[in-house]
């Protein structure tokens, strides 16, 4: 009985993750609320509160999946490849949210500084510095329309 009860605690768990990675993707990350994870998973605020107790473990969900994704949109074969599946990857809604959240992040003093800086390095990393501070700005410039 005790292995279906854990089980059970795991796939709960493991709902209340996948809600935040879609509510993320979908609404971006001020719509993750207590309120909207028990609205998507069918569960109570209560019962969410439990799992995850704040922001910052609500973004312990992320486990890596929004930098997956995001470099997933992008084509690294060469610097003009890169620059158009940057262009083309802003018209996707939920590329768009997680470079919100990286840029959002930075501006707060919260576990989410600390990932966005990662990130940020190790995009800096792969594509050079002078690169990704023109996506960046190109970035923040076409969401002042988005």
């Amino acid at each position: 009985m005790a292995k279906s009860t854990q089980k059970q605690a795991l796939l709960t768990e493991q709902r209340i993750q996948q809600a935040i990675v879609d509510i993320f993707m979908e609404k971006g990350w001020e719509a993750i609320s207590y309120g909207s994870i028990a609205k998507h998973t069918g569960l109570s605020r209560g019962g969410v509160q439990r799992i995850v107790p704040n922001k910052d473990a609500m973004m312990g969900a992320f486990q890596g999946q929004v930098s997956e994704f995001f470099t997933k949109q992008l084509d690294f074969s060469n610097e003009h490849s890169l620059t158009d599946s940057w262009v083309r990857a802003l018209d996707n809604l939920h590329f768009r949210n997680c470079l919100k959240f990286f840029i959002g992040a930075i501006s707060n003093d919260s576990p989410g500084k600390a990932l966005a800086k990662q990130g940020f390095e190790n995009f800096s990393e792969k594509v050079g510095e002078e690169k990704m501070q023109s996506l960046i700005g190109l970035s923040v410039y076409r969401l002042l329309d988005a």
